[in-house]
């Protein structure tokens, strides 16, 4: 694949050529003024090209006005002439050809355009139906059904936001993975939670015409839902930025992210609090696989088993609060099964997180120890990598026996719930 380097000066030459079939057919009746504001545009132009070459965006924005009104005054003093049907046929074709070369390449140094054109081509991939969406809610805490919403509008499905809120999260408490994977497969779209997922896993979807739902954390540290419909790549193909719609930043139109900074909020959606270290998500994704018949009832073993504990806590807790406030037994009744059978995989899935977290801490100052010079840094950090690595595997240990523990309490309060959609 050509590098986007490669292409810009490929576009620069097919500009170059369309240029100069202009002078080839009406040279002898161009006056010197007209073709003296053509090699300024000219000029404008290659300075144009080099700043994006070089990465130079301020400077890319500001000549690239310059360029626009270059070539403004040029086609103004060429339209004064009146040359011969055939020429005017000519300077068209190649005044097309033109124009179509500078929309090409000012895309490539422009941001803030929603277009779905292949990233091997420009540095920017958007999906189309997301940038403008309408969508309003009267509660609290409803980014999770803010994002679902634009997850159905970008796919195409009819999606009443307030009606969302109402069904999943009508208390304005928060919401867990599986209770936006669980509504998502009951109303059309094929959806499933992926945890430790990757910054390419979005965006293949993405290339794929398919949104992404991911967990991040607000500067705040509160857990926030958003929807990832785009990227920006710079000129190696390194993806810089994402877009997103969502509720905090990309309320009334798309909002761009870094991606570092994405990156770290992604990688800890409960922030850096002490509280963090008990807590397994990590990179949480909510894997869209497209539209799909509707469920008939919730999927008893709608849940992932790497974040069971996690999943079963959280779901619970959304299935006892929805249940109440919405008079919906069967959801109740399975919920607080989920959290009465969930205290022993919990207390194992809490603790055990909270041992990795301890290792990972010994384990990274060991290594750093390790590194320093001297017997004793030597001693010290080679024993602070032995006890964290023991705390480390001990942690995993306890974490799976949670989540095992947690995944029956989950499927046994899901089965309850199930109940409930055979008599309606």
């Amino acid at each position: 694949m050509k590098s986007v380097s490669t292409l810009k000066y490929l576009v620069f030459i097919l500009f170059a050529l369309a240029v100069l079939s202009v002078p080839a057919v009406i040279a002898v009746s161009i006056p010197q003024q007209i073709e003296e504001l053509k090699m300024d545009y000219e000029r404008k132009y290659r300075e144009y090209t080099q700043a994006i070459q070089d990465s130079k965006n301020s400077l890319a924005a500001e000549l690239s006005k310059e360029v626009a009104l270059a070539k403004k005054r040029y086609d103004e003093a060429r339209a004064a002439l009146t040359p011969s049907d055939q020429t005017k046929t000519n300077a068209k074709n190649a005044v097309t050809k033109v124009t179509d070369t500078v929309k090409k390449v000012f895309a490539i140094g422009r941001g803030g355009e929603s277009t779905a054109t292949e990233n091997s081509a420009n540095t920017k991939k958007r999906l189309e139906g997301y940038e403008e969406q309408q969508i309003s809610i009267n509660g609290n805490n409803y980014c999770g059904q803010f994002a679902m919403t634009a997850v159905f509008k970008g796919l195409g499905i009819t999606a009443d936001s307030q009606k969302i809120y109402e069904d999943t999260n009508p208390a304005g408490i928060f919401t867990a993975p599986t209770t936006i994977t669980e509504y998502l497969n009951m109303n059309g779209v094929d959806a499933v939670s992926k945890q430790n997922a990757s910054l390419s896993d979005i965006v293949k979807k993405i290339d794929a015409g398919l949104p992404a739902m991911v967990l991040m954390s607000t500067a705040d540290g509160t857990p926030h839902w958003v929807t990832i419909y785009g990227y920006d790549c710079d000129t190696d193909g390194k993806v810089v930025s994402v877009e997103m719609r969502d509720s905090y930043w990309g309320t009334k139109s798309g909002y761009k992210m870094d991606t570092a900074t994405f990156l770290s909020r992604w990688n800890s959606p409960l922030g850096s609090g002490f509280g963090s270290n008990f807590v397994g998500y990590k990179n949480v994704m909510i894997d869209i696989k497209g539209t799909k018949t509707k469920d008939k009832s919730p999927s008893i073993f709608n849940f992932n088993i790497s974040t069971a504990t996690e999943d079963n806590i959280a779901n619970g807790i959304n299935d006892v609060v929805t249940g109440f406030k919405n008079f919906d037994i069967t959801r109740f009744l399975g919920g607080t099964a989920k959290c009465v059978l969930g205290i022993p995989g919990a207390a194992a899935g809490v603790v055990s997180t909270g041992v990795s977290s301890l290792g990972n801490k010994v384990n990274d100052w060991g290594k750093s120890t390790f590194a320093q010079s001297g017997a004793a840094n030597k001693i010290a950090g080679g024993g602070a990598v032995l006890v964290g690595t023991t705390l480390k595997i001990a942690g995993a240990v306890g974490k799976t026996a949670g989540n095992i523990l947690s995944g029956v309490a989950s499927a046994a309060g899901n089965f309850i719930n199930k109940l409930g959609y055979v008599f309606r």
